[in-house]
């Protein structure tokens, strides 16, 4: 392994789980438009909260091309966003996310109404705060990784292979000052 001026946590990942940051990626989907054409395609679009080392959002925001900035050991969530020409959208949920790699730990959905424990449900009307989420690999190497999203959209399921993470690493400072200099770093 090459030598890089970045650090890396010389920890184990639930050290990492209580400290780190979460990042959302929101997925908007015409649900009409979805449902009429059956494809994603111009009937959704991703947006999210990171933003690139400089600051700037994240490349391909407000497009099916986001990719996502992230660093290892933060959490992402998913989020869908349905919208419809008129009246409540037929119900929308993420049913899978695919990596090409394993990137993530524990990337499932959460929050979903366990109706067994529940029974007071009432559909439609009963809330489901539904969204999947991940943590980045600690030892993930920095690089673009592309992911395959799948929705469920009332019956039909269709997904979209375009979105993308990109995780980059936190430079190593020049100089090491204060307590925060004793912490234990591996270069690489």
């Amino acid at each position: 392994m090459t030598k890089s001026n970045s650090l890396r946590t010389n920890s184990r990942p639930r050290q990492i789980v209580r400290n780190s940051l979460q990042v959302n990626v929101i997925a908007i989907v015409d649900v009409a438009r979805a449902i009429f054409s059956e494809t994603l395609d111009d009937a959704v679009i991703f947006v999210d909260n990171s933003v690139t080392p400089e600051g700037k959002p994240s490349p391909g925001r407000g497009t099916t091309a986001l990719k996502t900035q992230c660093l290892e050991g933060m959490v992402i969530n998913w989020i869908v966003y349905p919208v419809g020409p008129y009246g409540v959208p037929v119900p929308v949920s993420i049913a899978d996310i695919t990596f090409d790699e394993p990137i993530c730990v524990k990337l499932q959905s959460y929050g979903s109404i366990v109706t067994a424990h529940s029974p007071n449900v009432i559909p439609g009307v009963t809330p489901s705060y539904d969204y999947w989420a991940g943590m980045v690999r600690p030892e993930v190497e920095p690089n673009t990784y592309g992911y395959r999203i799948e929705f469920q959209i009332g019956t039909q399921r269709m997904g979209i292979s375009t979105p993308a993470v990109e995780i980059s690493t936190i430079p190593a400072p020049l100089q090491a000052s204060g307590d925060r200099g004793k912490a234990q770093y591996v270069l690489g």
